[in-house]
């Protein structure tokens, strides 16, 4: 089986690569009339200093290129945007300057807040992406509302954005009648780019919510995103781009907390530590993370989930160390069986240091290596967590245009662990090393129109060795996407440090959506969906199988309303209690037993535009051997731009045949978001679990002081919901200060 899955990656491989060249043949052979006109805005080098003052009055800004005519993208992208915007570009030996004018209708801009890191969707704001290495796809982004709030992110995989990151850049905004006037100041020590390239990629991504207009400088093909890079013009500068010269960058930091352990009838805990971050460029394209005592005390807290699955639930890494190039080492395999999952790495033990080597090589390779260590926790009960050790290192080389072809090793490490003379080196459950290596191969065809990823990878621990593969390909036009996906997990397949919460199985299966565009003034797009999903187990025998039929209509006004009805069947492999409450009366679904069910649901979301939001969405069906209904939703008012009122929540009610429980569960999370400037945030979230008998409060002071540089204040409580009884108390002080050397 392992030959000829190798095999067939091969042929998909050359196949694919071949079918690409067609494809790029084909483009560049269309009839003009047929073609997307390139645009070029040219940078030059500034000709008078600039002050960051919201006016554009200095004499280098009369010289500076601008880019204009944007072209519309929603409603609709066959015309020219209704509203100007104008965008000059210029640099110095140190940075790069915009220079942004966005006209306006008569009114107060549209904004959720006064918060960082926004969503371009729900704001007014200009986005601009950035692609120093002419790859088309890595890059930047730097965006700005019209009050001034920033946000910043990282570009991988040709469109995909994570605005988690964060660096120093600098910007002024002035609101006047008719327009508003950014300026932006991004230093070269910001970004990571290729200083022996003339040629970059940008694109400029405005909306407007009152005009309820999306526009771009180049046009951007539906059903794609503006962050898509293959759709975006071109920076020719006028030089080879200054180096960044000395590029290293320290973020010390120091924290105390008091923690309350009620539960345990723990005295309180008094601590306090320091540490610090570093950032040392080794190059304008290659730069090295460093981490001593990292604190991840003022990190977001996740928003909880009930669960009623068979299988661990994903939660996304907001830590900062792991961030940036996050895609060289959290992205191969696909999102249900992850190669490496960096949350894995100070679970159970804390981390005591990192570091990070990521990258560009050159044109085409990109270089990823991570070591983090974690300590060797002592318990009260004379038990002990051992020390432990993971490495990543991760290579990507970009071929055939847009694609690229990829492999990866993690390994983990157990330390300290004495060696019994009977057992040899054991220590409970963990393995004393658990390795994974594999190679990755993912298209990207340079129209847009096809996409596809094969992978082959194999785990070694001391007791067995196993492989995963995965793959898909998929087709997107205009009107309709066809996609097919399949993936075998071995038995004994162990990722330790990744995710991977469902093994000895292969599954496959293909989904097609179609996409209408009306004419009219009601609706902006509307349409089918089809999936439809099959697991094997590794002998042959089906164990699961869902199908889904959804149908999707979006609004002009943003609102969205889709519909759907379901079909699944399973065939357990494993004692599974449907109700997941715990309760030892609860009775178990036994292996060997199967079930199938039909469900619906529909859903709605309101206009986002308004001040007051919401979103609903009901289900009712099967579930196993009885019934279960699902309401689940939000709503939200903005007293604009200080405050934020918002409550999710979600309700699930099972009903199955005596002797088994009935269960119901609440979870209900209230915030509150105080957002005083663009720098001062105050945010408090309560999440009441009723699957996990717990009300949780957090609440965050976050002041940015100095760019890239934080005072934090987070209070987290833990109650019992029936008497408000407290399980766990703490209070947290951290303040970081960002040091460019």
């Amino acid at each position: 089986m392992r030959i000829a899955i190798t095999v067939f990656i091969l042929i998909i491989f050359f196949g694919s690569a071949s079918a690409q060249d067609r494809f790029e043949v084909t483009l560049m052979t269309r009839p003009k009339k047929e073609r997307i006109p390139a645009k070029i805005l040219r940078i030059k080098k500034q000709s008078s200093p600039i002050i960051l003052d919201g006016s554009l009055n200095e004499p280098a800004w009369e010289m500076a290129e601008t880019a204009k005519n944007f072209q519309q993208f929603f409603p609709d992208n066959d015309v020219n945007s209704d509203l100007k915007t104008e965008v000059k570009i210029t640099y110095g030996p140190k940075d790069i300057y915009l220079g942004i004018k966005c006209f306006v209708e008569p009114g107060n801009p549209i904004v959720q807040s006064l918060r960082r890191d926004f969503f371009s969707s729900r704001n007014d704001n200009i986005s601009i992406y950035l692609d120093p290495y002419d790859d088309l796809s890595n890059g930047f982004l730097f965006g700005l509302t019209p009050y001034g709030v920033q946000k910043e992110g990282l570009v991988s995989g040709g469109d995909n954005v994570s605005i988690v990151w964060d660096n120093v850049w600098y910007s002024k905004v002035k609101r006047y009648k008719e327009y508003w006037i950014a300026e932006m100041r991004i230093p070269f020590k910001t970004i990571r780019y290729n200083d022996q390239l003339r040629q970059w990629n940008i694109q400029f991504d405005r909306n407007d919510l009152r005009q309820n207009e999306r526009s771009t400088w180049t046009r951007v093909e539906r059903p794609f995103r503006p962050s898509n890079l293959s759709f975006s013009g071109r920076l020719a500068w006028d030089s080879i781009p200054p180096t960044a010269g000395t590029n290293i960058s320290i973020i010390p930091y120091t924290s105390g907390s008091a923690v309350h352990d009620f539960e345990n009838n723990e005295d309180l805990d008094l601590t306090g530590s320091i540490g610090a971050d570093a950032k040392v460029a080794l190059s304008s394209a290659l730069n090295m993370d460093l981490s001593f005592n990292p604190d991840f005390s003022n990190a977001d807290v996740d928003q909880q989930v009930t669960n009623l699955s068979r299988f661990e639930l994903f939660f996304p890494e907001r830590r900062q160390f792991f961030l940036e190039n996050s895609d060289l080492f959290g992205d191969y395999g696909f999102p249900t069986s992850r190669v490496f999952f960096s949350r894995r790495i100070g679970l159970e033990n804390p981390m005591l240091m990192g570091v990070k080597l990521s990258g560009k090589i050159g044109e085409d390779w990109r270089v990823g290596l991570l070591n983090a260590q974690t300590e060797h926790k002592i318990l009260d009960d004379d038990d002990d967590i051992p020390a432990q050790n993971f490495t990543v290192a991760s290579f990507q080389k970009q071929i055939f245009g847009r694609s690229s072809i990829s492999g990866v090793f993690v390994n983990k490490q157990t330390l300290n662990i004495a060696k019994d003379e009977d057992e040899g080196y054991e220590f409970g459950e963990l393995n004393r090393y658990n390795r994974v290596y594999g190679l990755e191969y993912k298209l990207a065809s340079r129209d847009n129109k096809w996409e596809g990823e094969f992978n082959l990878f194999q785990s070694v621990d001391k007791d067995a060795s196993d492989f995963s593969h995965g793959a898909f390909i998929s087709y997107n036009v205009r009107k309709y996407r066809l996609l097919w996906s399949h993936e075998i997990i071995g038995d004994d397949y162990n990722a330790e440090v990744g995710f991977v919460p469902r093994k000895g199985h292969f599954r496959f299966g293909p989904s097609l959506t179609y996409r209408f565009y009306p004419s009219d003034l009601l609706i902006n797009q509307h349409g089918p969906s089809f999936s439809y999903r099959t697991y094997l187990d590794l002998e042959g025998s089906t164990t699961d199988r869902t199908a889904s039929l959804r149908y999707n209509v979006n609004f002009m006004t943003s609102s969205q309303l889709s519909f759907e009805g379901n079909y699944n069947y399973i065939l357990l492999r494993s004692d599974f209690e449907p109700t997941g409450s715990g309760d030892e009366d609860a009775l178990d679904l036994l292996t060997g037993e199967d079930f199938e069910w039909f469900g619906v649901e529909a859903s709605f979301r309101s206009n986002i535009r308004r001040q007051f939001t919401y979103e609903i969405s009901l289900g009712t069906g099967g579930y196993f051997n009885g019934t279960r209904t699902i309401t689940s939703g939000a709503i939200g008012y903005r007293f604009v731009p200080i405050l934020g009122l918002s409550m999710a929540y979600s309700f699930n009610n099972i009903e199955l045949p005596r002797p088994f429980l009935d269960a119901s569960y609440w979870l209900i999370g209230p915030r509150i978001d105080f957002t005083f400037t663009d720098k001062l945030f105050w945010t408090t979230f309560i999440q009441y679990n009723e699957q996990q008998n717990n009300m949780n409060v957090n609440s965050r002071l976050q002041w940015r002081y100095k760019p890239v540089s934080d005072i934090f204040l987070v209070y987290t409580d833990n109650y019992l919901p029936s008497n408000l009884k407290a399980k766990n108390r703490s209070l947290v002080f951290k303040i970081s200060y960002w040091l460019n050397l």
